[in-house]
């Protein structure tokens, strides 16, 4: 390991970003009479996050080549036994958690990680031929179709343009990237055929989903109904201000109107309590850490290091910006965390290894010279 080489700016990010995330979630919870204290399981999740931030760091990420497909190969099984077996738990009418007994956790979230990691490794191969763009294009389909059957359209977004963002960046022939281009426009249209119940791609998309859509294109369709949770949230970074109401003092989430305020809608949270000048901050720390991974991008020594990089980057930069979208009401309402920020331990520790690999891949730029 490099000392002189490492990042500290992003592990500075990191650090803030998660203890952000940790003092908006304590101010949630406090003196609200819940029986579980949401910031200290993420306080334990941090501190193991980090902990593999650290390992991952440490080990060189060219070994992650040996377990890519192993790797992707146990996530792939254990999202089917999520939808075939009652180990599967469902909340709010979608099936994402595999319930063990003593712990559950989010499969799909760690595929984020298997995905890039296993699509990089495919094309950063020396020789690209149409056999590894199928494979690649296979590696990315296959969870997209179990996560959306779960469903969760947001994770299959992030899944579906992580892998496309790897292979456009990739040495395919052109030709193999306009039949890429030709698959994700096939996918957008069938998603609106969907969305607007025509036959047969209407049963693709519940119900509810469906009701965030129309609630978008037409929000004060429904405001006390399938708009209630994007209006409130609308409300609450409305009422905000300049500087905001401060930790504990939110009207609209310390009275609970704001649902999902802990995960989905957390900025919203964040924008009433720290107002305009806090939200940006954040949005600055956010913009920093893009900047110091597309670095990592541009430095690697290799293929597989550049992909790596390219492939988390856009999975953090999907993230923050289809959840800060929806909770200003700019994209439809979908159930993606925010990165580093909403309380859950399986997005955050998936986060904390992204940076950890990155962090390998920029201690280990400089080519070693004999």
């Amino acid at each position: 390991m490099k000392i002189q080489t490492i990042d500290w700016l992003l592990y500075i990010v990191t650090v803030l970003l998660v203890t952000f995330g940790i003092v908006v979630i304590y101010s949630i919870t406090y003196g609200q009479g819940t029986t579980k204290n949401f910031a200290q399981y993420q306080i334990v999740f941090a501190v193991f996050g980090f902990m593999l931030l650290l390992l991952f760091s440490i080990l060189d990420y060219r070994t992650l080549k040996v377990v890519a497909y192993p790797f992707y190969a146990i996530l792939l099984i254990l999202l089917i036994v999520l939808l075939f077996t009652p180990y599967g738990k469902t909340t709010l009418g979608a099936t994402r958690w595999l319930n063990l007994g003593f712990f559950q956790f989010q499969p799909s979230e760690l595929f984020k990680l298997a995905s890039i990691i296993a699509v990089a490794k495919i094309c950063s191969s020396a020789e690209l031929s149409l056999k590894h763009f199928v494979f690649a294009v296979i590696l990315v389909l296959l969870p997209v179709i179990l996560v959306l059957w779960q469903p969760d359209f947001g994770t299959a977004i992030v899944l579906l343009l992580t892998g496309a963002a790897i292979i456009l960046t990739s040495h395919f022939e052109k030709r193999y990237l306009i039949v890429l281009a030709g698959f994700v426009a096939l996918f957008a249209s069938v998603f609106i055929l969907a969305a607007f119940s025509v036959k047969p791609f209407n049963y693709l998309l519940k119900d509810y989903q469906r009701e965030r859509i129309h609630t978008f294109l037409n929000p004060q369709n429904d405001p006390f109904g399938a708009g209630y949770n994007v209006s409130q949230s609308v409300i609450a970074i409305g009422a905000g201000g300049v500087f905001g109401r401060g930790l504990g003092y939110g009207s609209q989430s310390q009275l609970n109107f704001i649902p999902s305020k802990h995960t989905d809608f957390i900025f919203a949270v964040a924008a009433e309590a720290f107002g305009f000048a806090g939200a940006s901050i954040l949005l600055g720390l956010f913009f920093v850490l893009f900047l110091r991974i597309l670095r990592v991008a541009k430095k690697a020594q290799d293929n597989f290091g550049t992909l790596l990089a390219y492939g988390i980057l856009t999975y953090f930069v999907v993230s923050v910006f289809v959840n800060v979208g929806m909770t200003m009401g700019l994209l439809p309402a979908t159930g993606i965390p925010l990165p580093m920020i909403s309380y859950g331990g399986t997005s955050l520790i998936t986060s904390l290894i992204a940076i950890g690999i990155c962090q390998s891949v920029i201690i280990r730029h400089k080519k070693i010279a004999f």
